[in-house]
């Protein structure tokens, strides 16, 4: 019996479903449906059964959800111990490496930092392209971490060979000072930027994002391209007739970094779907983490959850 098992066991019994616990562990639905069928021919005993609305738990089950979760805890428990801070490096001393695209790399690096564990891991900045070709050729022991939208979510379809799990939630809009004609407004909508004075990310990959979400809305007054954030926020301190495009998650680490000024600033997501973006690890489909980078996984996703409640509230994942 496998501790991934137990997991799967647990996910089916939150979710009622095959298919509901299918997409929170990032297996197929036939997968999961060995697994859970393979774990009641090992025990003898039948833990689920299959009705048309989806699954329910067997006396047998019930017992065994209880233990399940214990065997969990005690099994989390122990890893934490293990990999504490600065125990995050094998026996070998290697650290853990983190293969980031652009985007994923400049909202995570405060948060690293603040998780106390900055010296025994290892961020690597690289192209989509590159970091995809890392995650199907990797044997497990590191991990790639990707912004996805649109195209992006597509070539990863294409490549069949890997599996994306989502940690966080961003959506692109717009930065601008008290008294602008932005005031007041819900939602931006993607005309209504056309020809206002606008910063923006110059770098390639969010140029990329930018022209995949104003796609039919070209940005006609484009004053100032620049990649560092606190420029950009400098420049929509500077006039409330001007404004920068910004994303959600990354405002609010700026409104909590005590270095960067956010006074009289404002936030306006963008009205369409599109404006949407996940950030989250991509694994090859035939080798998942292994123990170490499955624990900064869940490590990740913990303190991400436990420090930005609210957050996660407005712009959830699932």
């Amino acid at each position: 019996m496998q501790i991934e098992t137990l997991r799967y066991f647990v996910a089916l019994s939150d979710a009622g479903s095959f298919y509901g616990a299918a997409r929170k562990t990032y297996l197929s639905h036939q997968g999961l449906n060995r697994a859970i069928s393979s774990l009641e021919a090992e025990l003898g005993v039948k833990l689920v059964e299959r009705t048309n609305r989806g699954v329910r738990l067997t006396t047998a089950g019930d017992v065994f959800l209880d233990y399940a979760r214990g065997a969990l805890s005690a099994y989390d428990g122990m890893l934490d111990e293990l990999y504490a801070e600065d125990r995050y490096a094998s026996p070998a001393g290697s650290p853990l490496v983190f293969h980031l695209t652009y985007y994923p790399s400049q909202l995570s690096r405060p948060i690293v930092e603040g998780m106390g564990v900055m010296d025994s891991i290892s961020i690597v900045e690289e192209g989509f392209q590159q970091v995809m070709r890392k995650a199907e050729g990797s044997d497990g022991s590191d991990l790639c971490l990707v912004d996805v939208y649109g195209e992006t979510e597509r070539e990863i379809a294409v490549r069949g060979a890997l599996a994306f799990e989502p940690i966080l939630v961003s959506q692109l809009g717009v930065v601008w000072k008290d008294g602008s004609p932005m005031a007041g407004r819900r939602v931006i909508h993607r005309e209504q930027l056309a020809d206002f004075p606008l910063a923006v990310d110059s770098h390639r990959e969010m140029m990329k994002l930018l022209e995949d979400v104003m796609q039919d809305y070209p940005l006609n007054n484009i004053r100032l391209g620049v990649a560092e954030p606190r420029t950009r926020l400098e420049y929509a301190a500077g006039s409330s007739q001007a404004a920068s495009t910004f994303d959600s998650f990354g405002f609010m680490l700026a409104q909590e970094s005590p270095s960067i000024g956010t006074d009289g600033l404002n936030f306006t997501p963008l009205s369409t779907p599109r404006s949407l973006c996940k950030i989250g690890f991509l694994y090859a489909k035939e080798s998942r983490p292994n123990v170490r980078a499955r624990h900064a996984v869940e490590r990740l996703k913990g303190h991400l959850r436990g420090c930005y409640r609210d957050y996660f509230e407005r712009y959830p994942v699932d």
